[in-house]
């Protein structure tokens, strides 16, 4: 089922039981399309999902961004209704929903000026099995998002519950010590983000090199430069950590120009 309502009884309502993704969109095409296909795929199989026609629905996704320059376009996807408590139907008709918002203008300045992040007081529990997928349980990320607008600032670094450093609230993490660009593995929580993807499929072309890992606060602290990202804002450098100050972001740099030639 496709439209614009969702039923009190939708399991993704009810229990969170679903998955999605959010695009970014120029001139009416689907940034890193290829990417958010690989993601729904992945979650449609790890949830055990009735097999979803993605071709149809980047159709639908283009006839609701037809004419708008830029915006964001968001695809919600359910188990539907029905089932008994937790337990879902034999047969699941997917619920999908898919939105659309403008682009947030104080993005551009983000990427131009930088974040102001800190360390985030609460601690991301360890995902297992679904950590990879981008599911409608969110609530860790909205109360990070609560801290960080209370503490005015763009965003965290989050660590695990063994002080493992992990991502940003709803961003991934990137740090730079001379030539080697460092994160987390993500081994046992965080998101593995589409912008991020593209980093690594990128890397091979660019004249620096990944260190994937388990890292520590300490190893950030270290850190020449940081930057973070995600699939709407893309890449945006980090000015201030914690107390610590930086004025100059070659290597976040280098991610805008290469998103920016191939956009």
């Amino acid at each position: 089922m496709q439209g614009s309502e969702l039923s009190v009884l939708d399991r993704g309502f009810n229990y969170g039981d679903g998955f999605f993704t959010t695009m970014l969109v120029k001139k009416g095409e689907v940034e890193l399309w290829d990417y958010h296909r690989q993601r729904l795929l992945n979650a449609q199989r790890v949830l055990k999902f009735p097999e979803i026609d993605l071709e149809s629905l980047l159709e639908q996704v283009k006839l609701k961004v037809a004419g708008r320059q830029i915006c964001v376009a968001k695809v919600v996807v359910s188990r539907g209704q029905g089932g008994r408590g937790y337990a879902p139907p034999k047969v699941v008709t997917p619920t999908i929903l898919i939105s659309t918002a403008d682009y947030p203008k104080a993005y551009n300045d983000l990427q131009k000026n930088g974040l102001r992040v800190g360390s985030a007081t609460q601690r991301l529990s360890y995902g297992g099995l679904y950590s990879s997928v981008k599911t409608l349980n969110r609530l860790e990320q909205v109360m990070l998002k609560i801290e960080a607008d209370e503490r005015g600032l763009d965003d965290l670094v989050c660590l695990d519950i063994n002080d493992h450093v992990v991502e940003g609230v709803a961003s991934n993490l990137f740090w730079v010590k001379g030539n080697h660009i460092y994160t987390s593995d993500l081994g046992g929580a965080g998101v593995a983000g589409v912008q991020r993807q593209f980093l690594l499929n990128s890397i091979q072309h660019s004249p620096y090199q990944l260190k994937l890992g388990t890292f520590s606060l300490s190893d950030l602290l270290g850190a020449d430069e940081i930057f973070m990202s995600n699939s709407i804002i893309q890449f945006a450098p980090v000015k201030q950590f914690d107390e610590r100050k930086f004025n100059q972001f070659p290597v976040c740099r280098w991610f805008q120009d290469l998103v920016n030639h191939v956009s």
